[in-house]
């Protein structure tokens, strides 16, 4: 199965398939025009980026699957095994994943994309720890968040060799466990959440907090200095459970809470990095409409969430909706599971191609289903194995981009102007003759990242205008860009 991915990649690499590209120049007040061209290749990154899929029955079995990023989207099922309750963080940086085997488990095992997925490291973090994240300083370094533990682990990633630790006992509820759940790096900062949960019963002790720790140093990092001793960051809302996710756009973490289930005391709270304060919840639970498992922001004005109602299982139901992150409120409904299958969605994430994956657990046909954020439309809903519930996307930082070969018939892709200080008017037609279809627009900078997906439709005479922008919003730096059809 992994051999037939990467046969699929290769041809779409070689020209295979119907890909187009053309050059084009924003300028700066010296430079001068450059030829529009036409090539068989886009970004050679196409084959490597994957969704890294984890799949259980929650008892007895569990897998990882993958699945292509870009259409036809091969699926490679039941690679190999995990625990049955397991999260996945993939490093960028690293080009590595990595699963935190949780409760019961207590390991760390490393998964090599380069090696066809397969399995080339493990290691304990401690028996009865239940771990459930890993952030990576470096090839050398690395954080894990011990569950069940007051103390933070440092160490080698690889190996697992103990580097030392940090007590987060500070930071506790009485029974002196804080709970210490997801993390991010940002600079030279980790940020810990802490669920601060009373576990005589299971409910939030009071606000959910954040650890900050100095990476260089190994120290915690005080966000309050006026009041006595080292304070963590405090939130708005109780019990911090989702991914905490850096939003490169708006500079903000993004935390779901989710408060107490079957209270609607949660929502989606954003964090300054800098300023180590809330900047306050975007959207809460009563607006959302059920308990939040999952949260996310775009970099476009809506948010996304998992949402359960308060019916008891399995006569509760699951959606995902999106929101308006101004006023919070639900914008639509992209998905709803059926009341009375025992509805359960999980993990939800956002790649740099704006498309949403959902982990859909559902009783009787588990799927990934991906959907296109620019329209929040389906795109596909693939199945993985076992029914899904976690996703790390492999999406390499720097991919690289093959030089566009001289034209053999004129370019599908027309730039005017090109070079251009402002908006560009992309005109395109259908590649080579093909039949009526989907088609997609993407802008790529000369490393292969993606710089801004444009909106696109059928094929035929087409004309998309780009305004120079990002993801973002911000205006690019001059260069050349290649445009993807």
């Amino acid at each position: 199965m992994i051999a037939s991915a990467h046969d699929e990649s290769q041809k779409r690499m070689n020209g295979n398939l119907p890909r187009e590209t053309c050059a084009l120049r924003l300028a700066g007040a010296a430079l001068a025009a450059l030829i529009v061209t036409a090539a068989a290749a886009g970004p050679a990154s196409a084959g490597d980026e994957y969704a890294f899929v984890l799949t259980t029955d929650y008892y007895s079995a569990a897998y990882y699957s993958t699945i292509e990023a870009e259409p036809p989207r091969a699926v490679d099922v039941s690679i190999s095994s995990v625990h049955t309750d397991a999260v996945a963080h993939y490093d960028q940086n690293q080009d590595m994943v990595f699963v935190i085997n949780r409760y019961l488990a207590d390991n760390i095992q490393i998964v090599d994309p380069a090696s066809g997925f397969a399995t080339t490291g493990q290691y304990s973090v401690g028996n009865g720890s239940n771990p459930h994240d890993i952030r990576l300083a470096s090839g050398d370094k690395a954080y894990v968040t011990r569950y069940e533990w007051k103390t933070l682990l440092i160490c080698h990633p690889y190996t697992g060799d103990s580097l030392g630790v940090i007590d987060l006992s500070v930071f506790a509820d009485a029974d002196g466990i804080p709970e210490m759940d997801r993390m991010e790096i940002v600079d030279d900062r980790l940020f810990v959440t802490l669920n601060c949960l009373d576990r005589a019963t299971w409910l939030p002790a009071g606000p959910g907090k954040i650890a900050v720790v100095d990476v260089a140093a190994d120290t915690l990092v005080d966000a309050d200095p006026a009041a006595p001793g080292v304070q963590p960051i405090m939130l708005s809302l109780p019990n911090p459970y989702t991914e905490l996710r850096h939003d490169l756009c708006r500079g903000e973490l993004v935390i779901g809470c989710l408060g107490a289930w079957n209270v609607l005391d949660g929502g989606v709270e954003v964090i300054d990095p800098v300023t180590l304060q809330s900047k306050g919840v975007v959207s809460t639970e009563v607006q959302l409409g059920g308990d939040v498992s999952d949260a996310m922001l775009s970099p476009g004005p809506r948010g996304y969430a998992v949402v359960m109602d308060s019916t008891p299982w399995p006569d509760n139901f699951a959606r995902l909706v999106s929101f308006d992150r101004e006023t919070g409120q639900v914008l639509d409904t992209l998905y709803i599971q059926t009341a009375g299958q025992g509805a359960s969605l999980a993990t939800i994430e956002l790649s740099r191609q704006r498309e949403l994956y959902l982990c859909d657990r559902d009783a009787t046909t588990p799927r990934v289903r991906i959907y296109d954020t620019l329209a929040d439309t389906l795109l596909a809903a693939l199945d993985v194995g076992l029914p899904p519930y976690d996703i790390a996307l492999v999406q390499p930082a720097y991919a690289g981009v093959d030089a566009p070969a001289p034209p053999a018939r004129p370019a599908p892709i027309l730039a005017r102007p090109n070079p251009a200080r402002g908006a560009v008017t992309l005109r395109f037609r259908a590649p080579g003759g093909a039949q009526p279809g989907p088609v997609e627009l993407s802008i790529y900078d000369a490393a292969g990242r993606l710089v801004r997906r444009l909106a696109a439709g059928r094929n035929g005479p087409m004309e998309v205008v780009w305004d120079g922008t990002d993801e973002c919003g911000r205006r690019v730096a001059a260069g050349v860009y290649y445009c993807l059809l």
